[in-house]
């Protein structure tokens, strides 16, 4: 039953993003008058569809992707005649470029408008107050109390959990004295200190000062924020993301980040399943971070992904001759085998991560 409460919201999460972004290339072909023959939510068998005026609608079985076919998008398709007034080939190179885009340009609009809104909405910000502790760390036995409210570290007064860890990562002594209400009572708790070498989401190794003390969830203040700085901040949100996403890939690629911090289908399913039991603000930031993810991959310069097609046709506009079309689609062709590869290698790590492997491996005895 648990799998497929985390199967369902996961689904309708990336059939969102699938479907908007298929929707961008789709609005542009429209717009470059480009004829569109065939728009694919998912791979392989089609599970139903139906015909529009000039567009086949498909639903199909693996909704890890989708596409949109235009008309003459390959030279297979070419008669001897060439291209003709509606086909994509026909389109000139910066409509083209304007139709590769606009899938990438709807995923980063999508996130935009969620992460504007949730701003808008409110967010759950929570408060310096200790919820409970971790056996074996200083706080356990420091006469610290669950319901204790953290006023001040070492004479910085805090408000936030965020604040709270930040001051605490400031500190340079061996001990961090608190001031914290207890009841209707302030006193000061003095706490070790236990400085601990940690690798960040980049591999990179960074000191962390720890009490071991979490958070209290039940405790917690709406932000919401007025619509310009809503703005403002999706924005910057967006582009601290894209740029994380942009870095992870070139850790990745330079070998400073290993293959196996990857995450696939199921690693996303397990993700969404925890979001869902979190409440609606957390689905809606997990789908915007999703997108933008999306929108950075997608502009990979990688055959079979948008980001290749732009690099044959950022080449195209500068030459002002078209990279040969068979090479592009043959090479299109070995960067969709390369993304397969990839996708089993996320796979793996996802039954690997989740230990999967593990447990299979226990109920077969080995």
């Amino acid at each position: 039953m648990t799998f497929l409460t985390d199967l369902i919201p996961t689904l309708l999460v990336l059939g969102i993003l699938i479907l908007i972004h298929e929707w961008g290339h789709f609005i542009a072909c429209r717009l470059s008058k480009v004829q569109v023959e065939k728009f694919s939510i998912g791979f392989g068998p089609e599970i139903f569809h139906f015909q529009g005026k000039e567009t086949k609608y498909v639903v199909s079985l693996f909704p890890l992707g989708g596409f949109v076919k235009p008309a003459g998008e390959s030279a297979s398709e070419l008669g001897t005649e060439g291209p003709k007034p509606h086909d994509y080939l026909a389109a000139s190179v910066w409509k083209r470029i304007f139709i590769v885009i606009a899938g990438v340009a709807m995923n980063y609009l999508l996130a935009f408008l969620i992460f504007s809104g949730i701003f808008m909405m409110g967010r759950p910000i929570p408060q310096a107050v200790i919820g409970g502790f971790v056996e074996g760390y200083p706080a356990f036995a420091s006469g610290l109390a669950k319901g204790d409210r953290v006023l001040a570290v070492g004479g910085t007064q805090v408000g936030t959990w965020q604040e709270l860890t930040d001051a605490l990562s400031r500190l340079t002594t061996e001990e961090a004295e608190l001031l914290v209400l207890r009841g209707s009572q302030t006193q000061t708790v003095k706490v070790p200190l236990r400085i601990e070498t940690v690798p960040d989401v980049f591999g990179k190794s960074h000191r962390l000062a720890r009490l071991g003390i979490k958070p209290d969830p039940e405790v917690y203040r709406i932000e919401k924020l007025s619509f310009g700085v809503a703005v403002k901040e999706a924005f910057l949100t967006e582009l601290e993301l894209a740029a994380m996403t942009y870095k992870a890939l070139y850790y990745l690629a330079t070998g400073h980040l290993s293959l196996k911090t990857l995450s696939g289908p199921l690693g996303i399913m397990s993700m969404t399943g925890t979001a869902v039991k979190m409440g609606l603000i957390y689905i809606l930031h997990l789908t915007a971070v999703l997108s933008v993810s999306l929108a950075v991959i997608n502009l990979l310069p990688i055959p079979a992904l948008d980001g290749g097609h732009l690099a044959f046709l950022i080449i195209e506009a500068v030459l002002r001759r078209q990279v040969s079309i068979k090479f592009q689609e043959r090479a299109t062709q070995v960067g969709f085998a390369f993304l397969m590869i990839l996708m089993a290698f996320v796979l793996y790590n996802d039954l690997v991560n989740l230990q999967v492997i593990d447990r299979v491996k226990s109920v077969l005895g080995r």
